[in-house]
């Protein structure tokens, strides 16, 4: 009842309204056993029938951790998009005897080494641990240690042995002669059910993670009805605390957290003010206990974080207030949150893993909406121009680096809003730009903090004009001179290249109006036309202000 309806019973949710991204770029697979057909059967199981199966690049034979250390091998490969890592701690004396003390180095040595990996490549790892027939007390344990030594590290989702014929029951999984053969320990409808298992947890871990994640409180964040039992007696342990820790995860990795609670605020304070309280009321970008309809409280938040609700996933027990924002804001991605019992295996199902933060960006973001509290209490205090001198506001330009290239990619990937046009389905347009011009980076502070790399300009000199062939600001950066920065900046640059013209052009989409009317109030054309073409002069963009034209 968690989920909507999953291409295989009991799988990874699919987003409402949403296109799951693609089947593009190929899967590193290891393992410490002969594979089999088991790397066929992962590219038909994630053939999602329009873009094809993905390319599954296979490990040298039993080379496990040589392969995740390798700088040049499967896992580092640039088109691997997931790895997996299939793990039998009995495989470990395939071919000599493995002591205690070597299966405890090796029981280090394997979590670095996958730590190591998801640092370096930033791209999700599932480690899955596959049964074994008679294993050893000591081969178990060791599992068990390795697998709980995973679990809590970001980018890394980790599957049980149980895990791969929960939904696709299998009569005998294991092969005693093909495992005496070739070390190919399992059936064929052993492998398909892996196979299947795979897809879904690749399918979940390559779904776009959520900007914002709202959550109820009363038998959901935490077990009871606060107003009734009281702050102190609501539960807050067992899979509560999980999803507790699970949601802090995700804030460290850039989620903003929003509660919305049908609660009175001094009720919901006193819960998350409690010493045994893993979140508390700082954690939270938005705090709204009332009583209002969720849906309009919801679009408040979003109105004051300055996100879309197209950008937030909204988590309640109760499956009337799931189907009113379904009804009301059917951007969110609603989502019922079970009873206790069944909570830990539907966060399971939802969140594999929780990404580790992909900028500096990210692990700032939520303390960026701290501070833009104190922005908004300055820009209440008078006029919006003496607000803009107030912020004391410093943009730096500069030409792109590698080092920035994640940021900018991201910026490419998430920025809907203040851009010029539509990103490409390929992901490949910051190569381009690269190709065919300059591009620069932006970053801006002002005196109440850093606004990290929020900015991208891409531009190309013809003759005496010279093109813009992409600008996209992040949102938060919206709104309080940046963009005049950026127009004088390009002026600057158009000096410096000999040219006498900028042009700008934007092609409508859904949500990019801000950079629309930039481009309209430039005299390119009126706001809602499907393109927009300004040609101007430098001293038109260094003139420029936005905040006269509103």
């Amino acid at each position: 009842p968690a989920l909507v309806p999953a291409a295989v019973p009991g799988g990874a949710a699919a987003v409402p309204g949403r296109p799951e991204p693609g089947a593009r770029g190929s899967l590193a697979l290891a393992a410490t056993f002969a594979l089999g057909n088991l790397p066929l059967l992962c590219a038909a199981a994630l053939d999602d029938g329009d873009h094809g199966g993905p390319t599954v690049a296979e490990a040298p034979y039993h080379q496990v951790l040589a392969s995740l250390q390798d700088p040049s091998g499967v896992f580092a490969d640039p088109a691997a998009a997931v790895g997996v890592v299939l793990l039998r701690a009995a495989d470990l004396e395939r071919f000599g005897p493995v002591d205690d003390a070597v299966l405890a180095e090796l029981g280090t040595a394997y979590p670095a080494a996958l730590r190591a990996l998801a640092e370096r490549t930033r791209k999700p790892l599932i480690v899955g641990f596959l049964p074994t027939a008679g294993a050893a007390e000591r081969f178990v344990r060791w599992e068990h240690e390795t697998a709980a030594a995973l679990a809590e590290l970001p980018g890394i989702a980790v599957l049980g042995p149980d895990e791969w014929t929960r939904h696709h029951p299998v009569d005998e999984p294991f092969d005693a002669r093909t495992e005496r053969l070739a070390h190919l320990p399992f059936t064929p409808p052993f492998q398909a059910a892996v196979a299947l298992r795979l897809a879904e947890v690749v399918r979940a871990v390559r779904r776009p993670a959520p900007k914002v994640i709202a959550v109820d409180g009363d038998e959901t964040l935490w077990g009871g009805v606060a107003g009734e039992l009281g702050p102190d007696a609501v539960d807050l342990t067992g899979p509560r605390a999980l999803l507790a820790r699970r949601l802090l995860q995700w804030r460290a990795a850039g989620a903003l957290l929003v509660l919305v609670s049908n609660n009175d605020e001094a009720t919901v304070r006193a819960v998350l003010d409690r010493p045994d309280s893993p979140l508390g009321v700082e954690h939270f970008s938005v705090l709204s206990a009332a009583w209002d309809p969720k849906p309009d409280r919801l679009a408040a938040a979003a109105a004051t974080l300055g996100l879309g609700v197209d950008s937030f996933l909204f988590l309640d027990d109760n499956p009337a207030e799931i189907a009113k924002m379904r009804d009301q804001l059917p951007q969110v991605l609603s989502v019922t949150c079970p009873a206790a019992d069944e909570l830990d295996a539907f966060l399971g199902r939802l969140w594999p893993l929780v990404p580790a933060a992909a900028t500096a960006e990210d692990t700032l973001r939520a303390h960026f909406y701290e501070q833009e509290r104190e922005r908004d209490a300055a820009r209440a205090d008078g006029g919006f121009e003496e607000f803009l001198a107030r912020l004391e506001l410093r943009v730096d330009i500069r030409e792109l680096a590698e080092e920035d290239v994640p940021r900018a990619e991201q910026l490419v990937r998430r920025t809907n809003q203040f851009t010029l046009r539509a990103r490409s389905a390929d992901g490949g347009d910051l190569a381009r730009w690269r190709q065919r011009g300059e591009v620069w980076t932006a970053a801006a502070r002002d005196r109440f903090g850093d606004y990290g790399q929020i900015g991208l300009i891409a531009v190309r000199a013809e003759g005496d004009r010279l093109d813009v062939l992409a600008w996209m600001l992040s949102c938060r950066a919206l709104g309080r001179g940046v963009e005049e920065h950026l127009l004088c900046w390009l002026a600057d640059r158009a000096d410096a290249l000999g040219c006498t013209k900028v042009r700008l052009t934007a092609e409508r989409t859904e949500r990019n109006a801000p950079a629309r009317r930039v481009v309209a109030a430039l005299g390119g054309g009126r706001q809602d036309d499907e393109r927009l073409e300004a040609v101007t002069t430098p001293d038109h963009l260094r003139a420029f202000r936005s905040w006269s034209r509103r």
